[in-house]
């Protein structure tokens, strides 16, 4: 009777968790950081990755993909779920059908795999969570099976996580490494740091070996191993009031 309660329990946990990560998207604007500031931007947007020149890739409420290129976001082919670039400038994504695509310059490529969250490393290796919580890192030509499960990652010169418990950790070694802190969404920026965005949409930077609150609110948030953060505000709670421009 014991063992059938603990599945029952196990069973309800992960369909919260698996409920969590399909939340419904929302758009907010699109900020960066600029000298300890948010600096607003055109446009607006749900999910947000930044490639290793600074330039971010966004997926909208409608699930369309944004790149900015011209100084301006234009609309590129496909819808998402998620997405992630890495250090070789390659996007990946989460499509709408939870299948994993890479850009090949024009278009998206299916690759064998699912996910609805997915970041990519300075390699350009994308590490995904699957509706299942599990995780999974491509070995350049196949994803295959890490230990832990999490809502979110983040892969960068370190990979952390936002663990099923909402802390926060850090691979060492083959192992998950619980740090101080929780939230919802990950994103792994320069020497190592991590920026969080909380459940009550705080966001923090980590430094000197801690979580340090840092000024706004966010969504999502964005950040490479050069040290260029970008985020998806709250709406009316985001860093500095935007007036709605048009949706990119």
């Amino acid at each position: 009777m014991r063992a059938r309660s603990l599945v029952t329990v196990l069973v309800v946990v992960l369909a919260m968790a698996s409920s969590a990560l399909a939340q419904q998207l929302t758009d907010g604007g699109i900020y960066r950081w600029n000298n300890g500031n948010w600096m607003p931007m055109e446009g607006f947007g749900a999910r947000i990755s930044v490639g290793p020149d600074g330039a971010p890739w966004i997926v909208n409420a409608k699930n369309e993909i944004y790149r900015w290129t011209n100084g301006r976001f234009n609309k590129t082919p496909g819808t998402a779920l998620d997405i992630g670039v890495g250090g070789d400038g390659r996007a990946w994504i989460i499509g709408t059908d939870n299948t994993v695509y890479r850009w090949n310059g024009n278009d998206w490529d299916r690759v064998e795999g699912s996910g609805v969250a997915i970041s990519v490393d300075p390699s350009g290796r994308p590490w995904v969570i699957n509706a299942s919580t599990e995780i999974y890192q491509w070995n350049g030509d196949r994803f295959i099976p890490r230990s832990g499960r999490a809502l979110d990652i983040a892969a960068g010169s370190d990979v952390w996580i936002i663990g099923t418990d909402n802390q926060v950790y850090r691979l060492n070694g083959s192992q998950w490494m619980r740090m101080e802190g929780t939230g919802e969404r990950i994103a792994a920026g320069a020497n190592g740091s991590a920026w969080v965005v909380n459940r009550g949409n705080e966001i923090f930077q980590w430094t000197n070996g801690g979580f340090q609150r840092q000024p706004g609110t966010a969504m999502d948030v964005a950040a490479n191993t050069g040290g260029q953060v970008w985020i998806i505000g709250t709406g009316q709670g985001a860093p500095g009031r935007l007036r709605r421009q048009r949706n990119p």
